[in-house]
């Protein structure tokens, strides 16, 4: 990994700052580290323009982009990679290992780009721009050119938006909604256990509405024994009387 110099994040902070100026920095080789070589307030031109065919120069731009409605501004971040033609064998062969940490030390861009040729760098600007808008999410430019909106024309799409929308939320918007009522005393409305809450039924009628539940046979214990009263009838007073033991003699004092 390469060793890159304080430098390099004084650089960054300028560019990311709002605050701040400068809307570009460019870092290079110092020996085996990696350290920053410039900044400036002159956009992307400027830093095409020191771009040398012998290096490798690692940039980040910061670019305002306007909708051509003129309604909504962006800052974007671009990172680019020049690796120069005619730059040294080996330091082109360490971008690939190098480059990763360079992106990680301009946290927050949006767009990256490499480049190797000059002739790569003709359109270039158009091709950011795309890409920007593309990375930006909402695009209201899209259409503009065939309908000839002017700069803060958008406002009327996205006031049509809202309307349409609006309107819709009203077209499916549910009103008047209207809920059975009934009583625990209706017809075919029985009171059962719902997850632990208390019953207005007996525990009984509860479980009769549980599904998989069946109700327990009858023991037969106790079928034998109403079997055996029926069996055996109660004595008339007669037989009641007859079977009573005449009480003994009282004595004599």
């Amino acid at each position: 990994m390469a060793m890159i110099e304080p430098s390099c994040n004084e650089a960054y902070a300028k560019v990311f700052a709002d605050a701040d100026p400068s809307d570009w920095c460019t870092l290079g080789y110092s020996g085996r580290k990696i350290a920053a070589t410039g900044t400036g307030t002159g956009g992307l031109s400027e830093v095409l323009s020191s771009l040398d065919d012998s290096a490798i120069t690692y940039a980040l731009i910061r670019l305002s982009k306007t909708d051509d409605g003129g309604d909504s501004k962006r800052v974007k971040f671009v990172f680019l990679t020049w690796v120069g033609e005619n730059a040294p064998a080996m330091k082109k062969g360490q971008v690939t290992a190098h480059k990763p940490a360079v992106g990680a030390l301009f946290k927050g861009y949006h767009v990256e780009k490499q480049i190797f040729e000059r002739s790569e760098l003709e359109g270039l600007e158009a091709a950011l721009d795309a890409d920007l808008k593309k990375a930006a999410g909402a695009n209201y430019d899209m259409g503009n050119i065939n309908s000839g909106v002017k700069a803060g024309g958008t406002s009327g799409i996205k006031n049509a938006s809202k309307e349409f929308f609006m309107q819709k939320d009203k077209e499916t918007e549910i009103k008047g909604a209207v809920y059975e009522k009934h009583t625990s005393g209706s017809k075919g409305i029985s009171a059962c256990d719902l997850g632990g809450r208390s019953m207005t039924a007996p525990p009984t009628e509860a479980k009769r509405n549980t599904v998989g539940y069946e109700a327990p046979a009858q023991v037969a214990s106790s079928a034998n024994s109403d079997s055996a009263v029926e069996k055996s009838p109660v004595a008339t007073r007669e037989e009641a009387v007859a079977h009573v033991e005449p009480a003994s003699p009282a004595k004599e004092v």
